[in-house]
């Protein structure tokens, strides 16, 4: 017979045999299951640092952290920047803050948004529940609304990282959300694959964003993000640790970003027509604007005075489909501006004046929207940009900004980035510049929709004009032509 004591041992030893086998096949399991840094279940709190260059200057510094709590995820996203642009110090500070709940799907459910420039400060906070109330503070302003709710979480912020990890061949190109802060939209952003280092575990990804900018990526084969390059020169270069900044150190950066061009050009307003070749650029940079003529057999781009050219019908039909919130105070400046006009041509002209005459010029690189610009009353090209598009759309009038280039004197020679209008008159696209109140722009306002690749150490920095043939105006053609 046997005794109790027996069974019980024979018992436990079953049961720890049993225990044993399942600890290894767990362990087998979870071996076999590799851990991914960037799975929104598992992923640990971390910090990362950038150091964000400018035209080859270190200006500014950067860090993307996370935080864990048992109830929420923390993405907090740090800007700092400083310089002085056109002789005079600015510094600049953005933060992003978005709290994702710590149960899947780790919806977004709060956030918190602070930017700090000349003239402008703006603190925000939202909560993401059925709706998203939005509160903002803008200049000590304050402001509320409602929103329709998002649908981002975590997995979303993270996808590249996570696809990229886990994908040890990625496709040609794929797709991503993004969280646009600005209107709390979600949006598609289209990456594409376009080139494998020697080392399999880095890749380069061009990102097309919805605006239609173009920026580009260096990603380590663990999704962790090297580098970021823009086409207006800005990049960001992962550091391991806080980049120390020495400003007195730094050129102008507004100078610093332009264009050199190899002989001097005379008055602008003088110039009627230029052509101008490329020292190591690419003539496709400016393939996307009508108001360029490109001569690909010699090389060679030709500018003249007073652009305006056709529009098309996809670009009518879209702006007739528009529908524009407009500010009460700028439309009923741009009513009483052209009351009792009755000629478009007539009304553009007149509120190019009635802003040159409004605004005091002052370099303001601030985000400024129409509520501020008329506060202030202040800005540079971009606010006087921006304030004629509202008022010409109040007179029933579509325009669109226009990024660029143009001449800043001979004694700089050189080609500095600017902003101006065009407007859709009678079907036609017609160039003008509130800012130096020109209803005609000159030739040398370049729109140069440009993609500066600076994964390859190109861009603005090695990217200069050489002058090939120049005509003035009020002169024959043997005096104006300068090789």
């Amino acid at each position: 017979m046997t005794r109790p004591t027996t069974l019980f041992k024979r018992y436990f030893l079953f049961c720890a045999l049993i225990l044993a086998v399942v600890a290894l096949l767990w362990l087998g399991l979870r071996e076999s299951s590799p851990q991914y840094r960037w799975d929104a279940a598992s992923i640990k709190p971390f910090k990362q640092w950038y150091q964000i260059n400018w035209h080859n200057q270190a200006v500014g510094r950067a860090s993307v952290e996370l935080e864990r709590t048992h109830d929420q995820v923390s993405v907090i996203e740090s800007d700092y920047l400083e310089g002085r642009v056109q002789g005079r110090r600015f510094h600049f500070r953005y933060i992003r803050e978005l709290n994702f709940s710590n149960q899947p799907p780790y919806q977004l459910i709060s956030g918190k948004l602070y930017t700090e420039e000349p003239k402008l400060e703006v603190e925000a906070k939202f909560i993401n529940d059925g709706q998203l109330r939005l509160e903002e503070w803008r200049n000590g302003k304050h402001y509320q609304k409602s929103l329709a709710a998002v649908d981002y979480t975590l997995s979303d912020y993270f996808y590249v990282s996570s696809y990229l990890e886990r994908t040890p061949q990625p496709a040609k190109s794929f797709q991503a959300k993004t969280l646009n802060t600005q209107d709390f939209l979600v949006e598609t952003t289209d990456y594409e694959l376009i080139a494998v280092k020697s080392d399999p575990s880095s890749v380069t990804l061009q990102q097309h964003h919805p605006n239609e900018e173009v920026s580009w990526h260096q990603v380590s084969g663990d999704g962790s993000f090297k580098l970021h390059s823009f086409a207006n020169g800005m990049e960001y270069v992962a550091s391991s640790r806080r980049v120390t900044l020495n400003p007195e150190m730094q050129d102008d950066l507004y100078l610093n970003s332009g264009v050199v061009v190899d002989k001097p050009l005379g008055a602008a307003n003088q110039i009627q027509s230029m052509t101008l070749s490329l020292l190591n650029g690419e003539l496709d940079w400016f393939r996307h604007h009508p108001s360029v003529s490109v001569n690909r057999e010699n090389e060679t781009i030709k500018l003249s005075t007073g652009s305006q050219y056709k529009a098309s019908v996809d670009e009518i039909e879209h702006i007739a489909s528009i529908e524009t919130k407009l500010n009460p105070i700028a439309k009923t400046l741009a009513l009483e501006a052209t009351a009792n006009m009755d000629n478009d041509w007539l009304k553009v002209q007149k509120l190019v004046g009635f802003v040159y005459d409004y605004l005091n010029y002052q370099p303001v690189p601030a985000g400024f929207n129409v509520d501020d610009i008329l506060r202030s009353r202040v800005g540079d090209c971009t606010e006087y940009s921006q304030l004629l598009i509202e008022m010409l759309a109040a007179a029933n009038i579509p325009a669109r900004e226009v990024n660029g280039l143009v001449y800043l004197g001979d004694h700089e020679k050189r080609f500095g980035g600017h902003v101006w209008v065009e407007a859709l008159v009678d079907g036609y696209w017609v160039a003008v510049d509130p800012t130096w109140n020109l209803v005609e722009v000159t030739s040398t306002h370049i729109p140069a929709a440009m993609n500066f690749d600076s994964r390859d150490n190109e861009g603005h920095s090695r990217f200069a004009f050489k002058l090939e043939e120049i005509h003035y105006k009020d002169e024959n053609s043997k005096e104006s032509k300068r090789l």
